[in-house]
């Protein structure tokens, strides 16, 4: 469906939500392809000098990716401001990225002419939206039976075997939903969780523990291999697909890197957009609940397997405003995987590449403890209760032993599970369907042993009850907006001419960066995918005594970082002289020199 069918279909829609309210205002939903594609069209209708949409891509099962550029102004200067973009829906399961993503255009667009500091940001900054990469994948959250997976549909042979997609899961308890199945099996893995009978956990023969049960994806063996539910639909995962440290054969990371219609079509847009200074993409990968690991530089000898560790300062910031905007009072476990779009915008394009699971059920857990105790003091960063006690008559602070027995206790306290069981509390209270209780079937694989399909819903931990969404979008777009802000920013900060002789001027132009971020990072600078901030004085080369027409300055340090052009010229003809600063990713600055006409001072 194109964009113009998309606004004559919600015409009458547009019209009935501007008479009922602000047309930001609407029900909490995931987006289906149309759902998105209607949506987008009629933000791109109420606010067309703001919201431009255009096709990005087509799916393999010719479904529209949309890219979304958020700015004022012509195209020409929209590609020459700092640009920050955010790519969401880039696994099939991230349903609430994209929701996150759209719900943060509309807000942009509701502040817009009402609040001064958004304001200003929108004249100054481009930001690209990419709501949902991979839609063929997100598909599944509406179809039947629901599963889920972080590829789409390309043919693919995980096991290697010849065939492809072969062995898929299936239905078997008629729910509509495929889920796990747990098999009775002395030879299986796992035990039932003793505090918590739903789950399981795998048994530790050092602990005594017999196995039990043995754990399968939901369906039977299509291929009669012994494996169960191997090689399904479904061959590339996006967040798997792109150059840097991909893993050829890897399950999932496609037939080589940017193999996908839809993963060349964002790397050809990075590639013609140099102008993005700042990348987050919502997906499994995280690298801000959890600084990342850094390392010193190689040079250009290696490549980095770590973040540079002159640029790791900007990932820490960047990580605690993250965190503070979500309610995080610590640092959560980081994530990566083999083949990222993140990694690669960083490690091969030199870009502060930010990545962020925006929602899972950890960060729900984490999310819902307290951040103070009753009568025990405050909690520290790590999480555990501090050590400070206001009721001096309370025996465990005045009975060292006590205490001490308490460590110990804790220390030798079988911590299998805690996190799951935690998870499936927190369901229990938020979203009590989130769970498939256990229920026995008669497989036809193994007859005669007990099998039961259960576990959590697809979807379920990866993606908040609709509930919990509007909440949520909100402190995302916080965020985001925030983050618009750190991107670099060149100004002139001061310019001096003297004349020296007859038609004869020095000139001095200072620029300085008014951003949070450099012109280039450090390893932006190794990779030279960043190129360097450039002054250009509008002369013929002929004019110039001293300097040249192109001054290339060195890097900007953020907040305040400054450097200099100077230039001696002879010049008959004009009384101003024009120029431009122009930084790949700190934008462009128009300029004019007044040349002096008195006579110099002798000396």
């Amino acid at each position: 469906m194109d964009l113009e069918s998309c606004r004559k279909k919600m015409l009458s829609t547009l019209i009935i939500v501007m008479l009922a309210g602000p047309a930001w205002v609407r029900a909490s939903e995931y987006y289906s392809s149309q759902a998105l594609a209607e949506r987008l069209s009629a933000l791109s209708g109420q606010e067309p000098d703001l919201v431009h949409v255009r096709e990005l891509a087509q799916s393999r099962e010719k479904r529209t990716v949309w890219l979304v550029e958020v700015g004022v102004g012509s195209q020409e200067d929209r590609d020459a401001r700092p640009a920050l973009l955010v790519v969401a829906g880039i696994e099939g399961n991230d349903l609430v990225g994209s929701f996150t993503a759209v719900a943060w255009i509309e807000r942009l667009m509701k502040l817009y002419g009402e609040d001064p500091t958004t304001t200003d940001m929108l004249k100054a900054t481009t930001l690209y939206v990419v709501p949902c990469l991979n839609p063929d994948a997100a598909e599944r959250f509406f179809g039947a039976p629901r599963i889920e997976r972080g590829g789409n549909d390309s043919p693919g042979d995980e096991d290697h075997d010849g065939l492809t997609d072969e062995d898929g899961g299936e239905d078997l308890n008629g729910d509509g939903l495929i889920t796990v199945m747990r098999i009775e099996d002395k030879e299986g893995e796992y035990i039932a969780d003793p505090n918590e009978s739903r789950l399981l956990l795998k048994a530790d023969p050092l602990r005594g523990e017999t196995p039990v049960w043995r754990l399968l994806p939901e369906g039977t063996d299509n291929d009669r291999d012994k494996k169960w539910n191997e090689d399904g639909p479904g061959g590339a995962n996006f967040n798997r697909n792109f150059p840097y440290n991909h893993k050829y054969f890897a399950p999932e990371a496609g037939i080589h890197p940017v193999s996908e219609d839809e993963t060349r079509a964002l790397a050809d847009f990075v590639v013609a957009h140099p102008n993005i200074g700042i990348v987050l993409t919502y997906g499994a990968a995280d690298n801000l609940r959890q600084t990342p690991k850094s390392a010193p530089s190689p040079g250009r000898s290696k490549p980095m397997e770590a973040v540079n560790e002159k640029d790791v300062g900007y990932y820490e910031a960047v990580g605690k405003l993250y965190r503070a905007a979500l309610g995080l009072s610590r640092e959560m476990e980081g994530a990566s995987e083999p083949g990222t779009f993140s990694d690669w915008m960083y490690f091969h394009r030199g870009r502060l590449s930010l990545a962020a699971r925006p929602w899972d059920a950890a960060l729900a857990v984490e999310l819902s403890k307290p951040k103070k105790t009753e009568d025990r003091g405050l909690r520290t960063e790590d999480g555990e209760q501090a050590a400070v006690d206001r009721d001096e008559n309370e025996d465990a602070s005045s009975d060292p032993n006590a205490a001490e027995a308490e460590k110990k206790s804790a220390k030798s306290e079988d911590k299998r599970g805690k996190d799951e069981r935690e998870q499936l509390t927190w369901f229990d209270e938020h979203s009590p369907d989130a769970f498939v209780a256990w229920q026995a079937i008669e497989h036809p694989d193994f007859p005669g042993r007990r099998v039961e399909v259960g576990g959590f819903r697809p979807f379920a931990r990866t993606n908040p009850p609709l509930a919990a969404l509007p909440g949520l979008a909100e402190k995302h777009g916080d965020f985001l907006t925030r983050l618009a802000g750190r991107l670099p920013r060149v100004k002139v900060s001061r310019i001096e001419c003297r004349l020296l002789a007859d038609s004869i001027y020095e000139i001095e132009i200072q620029v300085v960066n008014a951003g949070f971020l450099p012109t280039a990072l450090s390893h932006g600078e190794t990779t030279q995918e960043v190129h360097p901030t450039r002054v250009i004085l509008e002369l013929e080369p002929d004019r110039f005594l001293s300097g040249s027409k192109v001054t290339y300055l060195p890097t900007l340090r953020g907040s305040g970082g400054t450097a200099k052009a100077r230039y001696t010229i002879r010049v008959t003809d004009r009384q101003q002289v024009r120029f431009q600063v122009v930084s790949m990713l700190g934008g462009r600055v128009e300029g004019k020199v007044e040349l002096l006409t008195t006579t110099p001072e002798n000396k």
